[in-house]
């Protein structure tokens, strides 16, 4: 009875509280609050050295804490299309690979025991340096700062560790569709060359040398190409003198730095289209090229940016996601830059069966942006996103700092941002009709969709924008160059003889092409810079073409398998998702540059085995083969012992748990396994990296094969 007199009251109260805020959202509107208080921009003084270094001032003494940002007139539009990565590696090594007076890692141990940081970065248009320290080590935060951006040694171990972090990234960019299809439509608004849109290679970053760095440095890194901006708890005149002892006798360069380059663009339409058969949603981007923040109709184009698809309540989401239903996710932009255009794009990602209707509703209320005047409240929403938001610009000196070092750089005013503001609000319907009318061609639209085409619910052709343009994101390995093998007819006789003692010495020809299939059992370590993680592993090969490996850590299971021209894997998020076509292929190629099937293909070869010259591994005298298929491609080096002529290296490009890069697989521990001998313990290295090591507990050949070992693991 208590229970039941305690709940009444619980839901009287909860009735009682619901019926007040009921009656208070009512009167929502009619809520008075208080003007804003007038922004101002905190009083920054202007100073340059005489060597061309540019100040930014400002005294704070809120918090006993010293910051510093710095913009280098500098970045990867510089570089040579043959080297894409160099300017972002450069500013990357520049702090990580230490200075002529502490290393990298001496750098990292004293600013993390001081609580600091120190950092900086090359991007597209510049590079970025920055300080915080607690104001009691402003002389070891500038200190620090002098030395990396004056002299880096750009340490080799660092420079390498950098390439392979950014072969990593390369190897993984297709694995979401909406990075591919942002990093693709960016190519096909400025061109796959432009600067604004091209992207690392394996091949461009296997290019980049430390000399290259050091070059790139000498070239650009300057005081007249830097400005810096200082704010926190210090007195002008002493901060003066600090700058002027660890800057003050910086050299001006000899170079300078030339601006990017123009863009050039014609308003045309085409549909293009990326094939990716492991998803149930289609990523849709559907634009042209932008503007820039210094065209006189850039205020309305905010406010009709807004109106169109920036946010809640916007047109796009009405339509598109609240009206019709097809997608969760629906916006659309109109970037605009200072150097070069913006691009203007629209976004979804619906359900592969509703793509074609997306896209026409999409360009459906593009089209309306152009007849349809905005309400007076889709006015209010276009001007109040920009409005509401306006003070969040000023919530910190950082960004204060920066937007102005940035103005001053392009000789803006240093209250643009308040003219910005004025200009908004000064925005009529007229002015967005005509921004958009002017601004907007739904007619001569980019589209792209990133999806799999087989459950369309038309064909792209059909939605009236001309051919398909079909786009191969696969990813270019770099270029086997075989030119410097001397491909004689005695090479490949004595590759050939060498090849045939190696399969000799492991147990002869007839063996090896007995082996139809392997199961195999062990632990498969991965080196971490975190430490070791051991995983037990269980794998099943069937030659030529299936295999499951299943690998075991912490209670958790993870899958490759391959059944044929399909597969599964386990994805990022933990899911079972279906290989691609990139997964298919180089499953195969691990398979034809195993010892096991080269072995087997002696007398029916796919390939051809050339004399390498000679060389040691360790302590070890061995004889290099090359092998090369039958068009002229690398498949691998083998180091063959030139004692025992069992295999002992073994060099190829691949794939590793964190990147892809030149591997060398080292082999170890020959034990019998009924006629053949097989290496136990191999170690895995990745640009002279340990990435991984396996030791076999367990092998066994043509053994059972358990029923659907190959099939999708549940």
């Amino acid at each position: 009875m208590k229970r039941f007199i305690f709940g009444i009251i619980i839901f009287t109260f909860g009735f009682v509280a619901l019926s007040n805020f009921s009656a208070s959202a009512q009167n929502v509107d009619k809520l008075v609050y208080p003007k804003l208080r007038n922004l101002r921009i905190p009083k920054i003084d202007k100073i340059t050295l005489k060597n061309g270094l540019r100040l930014y001032i400002i005294e704070d003494k809120s918090l006993p804490v010293f910051d510093v940002v710095v913009r280098i007139n500098c970045g990867s539009y510089l570089v040579p299309s043959d080297k894409i990565g160099l300017a972002e590696i450069c500013g990357e090594v520049m702090r990580t690979g230490g200075t002529a007076k502490w290393s990298g890692d001496e750098l990292d141990e004293m600013l993390e025991g001081i609580g600091g940081s120190v950092e900086t970065s090359i991007g597209l248009l510049s590079g970025n340096a920055s300080v915080n320290v607690l104001s009691e080590y402003t002389d070891l935060g500038l200190e620090t700062l002098a030395d990396i951006l004056r002299k880096p040694i750009f340490d080799e171990d660092k420079v390498e560790l950098a390439k392979i972090e950014k072969r990593s990234m390369i190897s993984r960019r297709n694995d979401l569709p909406s990075q591919i299809g942002s990093r693709e439509f960016k190519k096909i608004i400025y061109g796959a060359n432009s600067v604004y849109a091209r992207q690392m290679e394996y091949a461009t970053v296997n290019n980049i040398s430390r000399q290259d760095l050091i070059d790139f440095h000498d070239k650009y890194i300057h005081p007249e190409n830097i400005q810096m901006g200082i704010w926190g708890d210090f007195n002008k005149k002493d901060i003066l003198k600090k700058i002027n002892k660890y800057f003050g006798d910086w050299k001006r360069g000899s170079n300078t730095v030339p601006p990017p380059p123009k863009v050039d663009y014609k308003y045309t339409s085409q549909i293009h289209y990326i094939y990716k058969p492991d998803v149930n949603q289609s990523n849709i981007y559907i634009g042209h090229i932008g503007g820039l923040i210094s065209d006189d109709d850039c205020p309305a184009r905010v406010v009709m940016n807004n109106i169109l698809g920036a946010s809640f309540g916007s047109r796009l989401f009405n339509s598109v996601r609240s009206r019709e239903g097809l997608a969760y996710s629906v916006f659309g932009v109109y970037t605009a830059n200072i150097q070069y255009p913006g691009i203007f794009y629209n976004y979804a990602s619906t359900k592969s069966e509703t793509t074609g209707k997306t896209i026409q509703e999409i360009i459906k209320e593009i089209k309306r942006m152009q007849t349809d005047p905005p309400t007076s409240d889709e006015m209010k929403l276009g001007k109040e996103k920009y409005l509401n938001s306006f003070v969040f610009k000023f919530d910190s000196k950082k960004k204060v700092i920066n937007r102005v070092m940035r103005y001053d750089f392009f000789n803006f005013p240093d209250d643009y941002i308040f003219r910005e503001k004025e200009n908004i609000e000064k925005v009529s319907s007229e002015d967005v009709i005509y921004a958009a009318r002017k601004d907007l061609h739904p007619d001569k639209v980019h589209i792209l969709v990133v999806g799999n085409g087989k459950d369309f619910d038309m064909p792209l052709e059909d939605l009236g924008y001309g051919p398909v343009d079909t786009i191969d994101v696969s990813i270019p390995p770099p270029s086997q160059d075989t030119t410097e093998l001397n491909l004689s007819s005695e090479n490949i006789k004595k590759g050939m003889g060498i090849l045939r003692k190696a399969i000799s010495a492991c147990g002869g020809l007839e063996n090896f092409k007995s082996i139809n299939s392997v199961h195999l059992q062990g632990t498969y370590t991965i080196s971490t810079p975190q430490g070791d993680m051991p995983m037990a592993l269980k794998s099943i090969i069937i030659f030529p073409d299936k295999q499951r490996t299943t690998v075991s850590m912490m209670g958790r299971k993870f899958y490759d398998i391959r059944n044929g021209e399909i597969g599964w894997k386990t994805g990022h998020n933990g899911n079972i998702v279906k290989k691609s076509a990139e997964d298919i292929k180089e499953d195969t190629n691990k398979i034809y540059r195993s010892n096991i099937f080269i072995f087997r293909q002696f007398d029916n070869p796919y390939y051809k085995a050339v004399y390498s010259g000679e060389g040691e591994e360790g302590d070890m005298a061995v004889q290099y083969l090359t092998l090369i298929d039958l068009d002229g491609n690398t498949i691998c080096k083998l180091g063959i012992s030139s004692e025992n002529f069992l295999p002992t290296v073994k060099t190829y490009w691949g794939k590793t748990s964190i990147g892809e890069g030149s591997i060398k697989d080292i082999f170890d521990n020959y034990s019998d396994v009924g006629k053949v001998k097989i290496p136990f313990s191999v170690t895995r290295m990745l640009e002279g990296r340990k990435v991984m090591q396996m030791e076999i507990d367990n092998f066994i050949i043509n053994g059972d094969i358990p029923k659907g070992a190959f099939d999708k693991p549940e």
